[in-house]
C-alpha cells in the first residue's frame, strides 16, 4: 500500500485491548549519524512504564539493537523488550523469556569486517551481540560494494543479511521483528490483545505483517513509501503525541 494514502491511526482508546510494539531508532528517538549518537529524552523510560501500566503491561520495545545496548539508554525501564530483530526477548524485570541462547558472531567474521571498514572511507562498523551492522550514511556511493562484501561474508560464515536505512546488517539468526511480535503475543498479558506495531524502517515491515495477521495493524513512522502498514505518523514527535508520552 502507498503510504501517501494512509491516515493517522485511531486513538488508542478506540482500539480493543491494544498491545503496543514499538521500534526504537526513528520511532521513539530521532535517527542520528551513528548508533551511539542518539539523543534519548530523559523522561522516556518513565513515560513508557506509565503507558505500559495503562495497558495492563501490553507494551514492548522491538528493536534491531541488542537488548544490552537498549539497556544503556533505558537502564531501569521495566517493560518487555525484544532485541536483535526478534532473536532476544526479556520480561519487564530483565530476565530472558527463552532459555535458548542464539549463537554469537565468530571473531573471524568480525575481523574481516574490521579490515573492510578500514579500507572503506566513511563506513561505520557496529558490533552487535548476534551480528554486526555496516552503516554507509557517510559513503552512500559505496553501497553496492558494501552489499557485495556483506553477501560474501554471509556465505563464508553462515550469516543472514538484512537491509535497513543506510545500513546492511549480518546476523547469526534469521529472526525478524515479526518473530519477536508473535513470540510476545503468545503469552499474557499480550495474548488476546490487538497488536499495533510502530516502526520507520524496512526491517519493521515484518512486524507490520505479523500484527495484521494476528488481527491488528502496523503504523509507518516517517516519509511515505510502499508499506504493509495500515496507518502513518509523520515522525518521532507525532509518535510521542499519539502515545501521550510527553
Amino acid at each position: 500500500m502507498a503510504a501517501a494514502d494512509l491516515a493517522p491511526p485511531p486513538d488508542l482508546t478506540a482500539i480493543s485491548s491494544p498491545a503496543l510494539f514499538l521500534d526504537f531508532d526513528g520511532t521513539l528517538v530521532e535517527l542520528a549519524d551513528s548508533p551511539d549518537a542518539i539523543d534519548v529524552p530523559g523522561h522516556l523510560a518513565s513515560a513508557l512504564e506509565r503507558k505500559a501500566r495503562e495497558l495492563d503491561g501490553r507494551l514492548a520495545l522491538v528493536s534491531g539493537r541488542h537488548i544490552a545496548d537498549l539497556r544503556k539508554y533505558l537502564p531501569h525501564c521495566a517493560i518487555v523488550m525484544s532485541g536483535s530483530h526478534g532473536a532476544e526477548v526479556t520480561s519487564p524485570d530483565g530476565s530472558p523469556v527463552s532459555e535458548h541462547a542464539p549463537p554469537s558472531l565468530h571473531d573471524e567474521a568480525w575481523d574481516a569486517a574490521r579490515a573492510f571498514e578500514r579500507s572503506t572511507h566513511g563506513l561505520l562498523l557496529e558490533r552487535k551481540t548476534l551480528g554486526l551492522g555496516l552503516h554507509y550514511r557517510d559513503c552512500p556511493d559505496r553501497r553496492d560494494d558494501i552489499r557485495a562484501f556483506a553477501q560474501d561474508l554471509a556465505r563464508q560464515h553462515g550469516l543472514h543479511v538484512r537491509e535497513g536505512k543506510m545500513v546492511v546488517e549480518l546476523a547469526t539468526t534469521d529472526s525478524d521483528k515479526g518473530v519477536g511480535l508473535r513470540a510476545i503475543m503468545g503469552d499474557p498479558p499480550f495474548a488476546g490483545g490487538t497488536p499495533v506495531f510502530l516502526g520507520d524502517d524496512t526491517t519493521d515491515e515484518d512486524g507490520f505483517r505479523a500484527a495484521q495477521e494476528l488481527g491488528g495493524f502496523g503504523v509507518l513512522v516517517g516519509e511515505p513509501r510502499e508499506t504493509a502498514a495500515r496507518y502513518r505518523l509523520p515522525g518521532v514527535e507525532a509518535v510521542h503525541q499519539w502515545l501521550e508520552l510527553a
